[in-house]
């Protein structure tokens, strides 16, 4: 049953040299050297969705159970909490809009409180204008929700 090459090698010594190379490979990356899903920095994103909290110590995953969501911002981002619970934190994904995503919002679903946020008015007032408060509507599975306003594509 063992067959052999032209040059008389037999297959079967060769197909447990490769077997071994890629399992040695899987066991290198589980052992650390593959990419981590834990401590995670400030302002990178994070999956709401994940069981544990990935960000770094101190961080939280904006929207994920009980940490607030960012003001105007389609994504999610490692960020700092105050004593309050309000996120704050100098990094630009960690701010109302988070560098962009208001203009993101705003160029997807024409989003009034976006589309104004995006253009200087003040947050709050740009929260008066928006229905969901300046969160980025989810659904049950956190993939953004179609929009239901009249006119939407």
């Amino acid at each position: 049953m063992n067959s052999t090459l032209e040059k008389g090698l037999s297959m079967f010594p060769r197909a447990l040299t490769l077997f071994g190379a890629i399992a040695a490979a899987v066991l290198i990356q589980g052992a650390g050297c593959a990419f981590s899903e834990t401590n995670t920095p400030e302002g990178d994103r994070c999956n709401p969705n994940d069981a544990h909290n990935e960000c770094s110590s101190g961080l939280v995953c904006t929207g994920q159970r009980s940490s607030p969501a960012i003001a105007f911002c389609p994504e999610n981002y490692c960020c700092p909490l105050d004593s309050n619970g309000n996120i704050t934190g100098g990094n630009a994904n960690c701010q109302p809009g988070c560098n962009g995503g208001a203009h993101s919002i705003c160029i997807a679903n024409k989003d009034p409180g976006a589309c104004a946020f995006d253009t200087g008015t003040p947050l709050a007032e740009a929260l008066a204008m928006d229905a969901d408060g300046g969160a980025a509507a989810t659904a049950d599975d956190g993939a953004p929700e179609a929009s239901s306003e009249a006119g939407d594509p």
